[in-house]
Parts: C-alpha cells; structure tokens; sequence
C-alpha cells in the first residue's frame, strides 16, 4: 500500500459558533487517511473561540483580527503542512468519507492539480433542501479549462468552498491572495487554479453545504450587485496575479463592471478601488478590450 499523504482541511470561521463543532467534528472523524485540521477564526464576537481552543491539540488554531474570507485562507494555508489541501465553511460539514474519496482520486490521477465536487443543500437544522439547481454536476470528469481561460471562454458551473480540494504545489502558487477580497473569495481560487492546472469534476456530494438565515447569499435581492462587486476586485487581482488570463479577466471585469453601473450607478462602481485601477494600470489595452461588452451589459441591466 502507497504511503498515505498528509491532507490539511482548512476550516473558516466567523460568528459560526452555533455550526463550527459540527464542522470540526466532521474533519476530524474522517474513516480513513492522514488528516490535519487547521481551524481559523477571523475576529469572532461570538463563543466561537472557546469552542475551538476546547479541542486542545486535536487541531490547530489559528486566532485573528477580523479581516474576511481572504486573510483566513492565507492565514490557513500558512498555518498547514498537507501534500492536498481541502477547505471547509464552519457553516458546513465534510462526509465521513470525504477524505479517502479524494486521497484515492489524486493518486489515481497524478496530473491533476485540484479536484471540486458537488455539495449537498440542508437548512440550518441539517434537513436536505430541494434547491433547484440546473448547474449541477452530473458525472466524474477530467478537465482542462486552460486554454480557456488564455482566450476568456465561458466556464461551467464550479462548486462553492467546502467542494474545493488542491495540491499544495498549485495552492502555492496561488496563496498568499490579496486581502482586499473580503468575501466569495473561493471564486480567486477556483480560477487561478483551473489556469495553473487540469483537475477533476466530481459529482459526489462529499460535504453538506448548509443554507440558513445568515447566509441566505443565492437568495438576497441584491445578489447581482454584490456578485458584480467581488468580481470586479477578483478580475483586477487575477490579471494582476497572473497577466496571461488578461483575456478572460478582462471580460470578468466588462461584465461586472457593466452590470453593476446599470443596476446602481456609475458613482457606486468607481467607489470600488479596483475599478479605477484596472484602467490605471492595464491603460489603453483594456478599454479597447472592454469598453464594448461594458456598455452592452450597462444597457442591458438598464432595460431590466
């Protein structure tokens, strides 16, 4: 038998306190495989950091000021030692046998850099939710999405945080992130992965994926707009990052930049630091690229 790698599950935390041993407890009870379980809180004001640091040296702790989803990533990683490396919401739980599903499939496809599966949808009580959903994933695939990222193609649906699992030597090429992305900081990480790597999509729903009152994101009137916002900031720092995704950055940044400016006002958009910077800093180049498919989607989130 090959010897076992190390996984590190990095488990993010704010004002989880009422979820967070759920989320710990199902790390740490995996039936098979080396685990190490890295559980960062970021600024909580609630109980949660009495419930963590209740786990002694079950886990490691990591216990910092408030700086959002980002920062807790980083600060994760930086704390973690795995070969692969999986996260996990503290608002969601792992399968018992999450970890041996996604050991054996890295060993058994030594090229791929990085594996997303599905989740499954349950209320803040634990009951299965019907969440209608046309993007999910529906066999075992091996993906390159490379070269679309090099000419800006569209992308397929791709599962939330607790359905992400790297190797470390692509992670690392990722992580450290920028901190200015403050949430659905998953999105910088999905992308910079899937350009750096091909991977698997796997449709088995290995971690339960838990929608209640305080993260209802899919389901607020406001969603566009916030998911315009964050992706302006994602597109400006994946381009920054990595200047060769220039192509599909720049199309991230017309849509959302467009979107958001018809949906708000142009006042709002040029508020978000990065919407400046991305003509400051990729000049000409980028509003000949964009300018078209920024007023297309203007106009079009206008008429409604």
């Amino acid at each position: 038998m090959y010897n076992q790698p190390l996984l590190s599950i990095l488990i993010n935390n704010y004002n989880y306190a009422r979820f967070i041993r759920q989320a710990i407890d199902s790390a740490l009870n995996q039936t098979s495989g080396r685990v190490e379980v890295i559980v960062v809180d970021d600024g909580s004001k609630d109980d949660s950091q009495e419930i963590i640091a209740s786990y002694g040296n079950q886990i490691t702790a990591v216990f910092k000021e408030n700086g959002g989803q980002a920062s807790a990533f980083n600060a994760g990683f930086q704390a973690s030692r795995g070969e692969i490396v999986l996260f996990l919401d503290a608002d969601d739980y792992f399968s018992a046998d999450k970890v041996s599903v996604i050991t054996q499939l890295f060993s058994e496809n030594p090229v791929i850099g990085w594996i997303f599966h599905e989740l499954e949808d349950v209320d803040a009580k634990g009951k299965s939710l019907a969440v209608e959903n046309v993007h999910r994933l529906s066999e075992l695939a091996y993906v390159d999405f490379r070269q679309s990222i090099l000419n800006g193609d569209n992308l397929p649906f791709l599962p939330a945080t607790s359905g992400l699992c790297f190797k470390r030597s692509v992670l690392a090429q990722i992580l450290p992130m920028p901190e200015e992305i403050l949430i659905s900081a998953d999105n910088f990480l999905r992308l910079a992965a899937i350009y750096l790597s091909p991977g698997l999509l796997l449709p088995d729903q290995l971690a339960v994926h838990r929608i209640h009152g305080s993260n209802l994101f899919e389901f607020r009137p406001d969603t566009d707009v916030i998911n315009a916002e964050t992706n302006i900031k994602t597109s400006y720092y994946l381009k920054d990052k990595f200047p060769q995704t220039k192509n599909f950055a720049n199309r991230l940044y017309a849509h959302s930049l467009g979107k958001l400016a018809g949906k708000t006002s142009w006042r709002r958009v040029f508020q978000i630091p990065e919407s400046k910077k991305y003509f400051h800093k990729f000049s000409l180049e980028t509003w000949l690229s964009c300018s078209p498919r920024i007023m297309y989607n203007y106009a079009k989130s206008v008429m409604g």
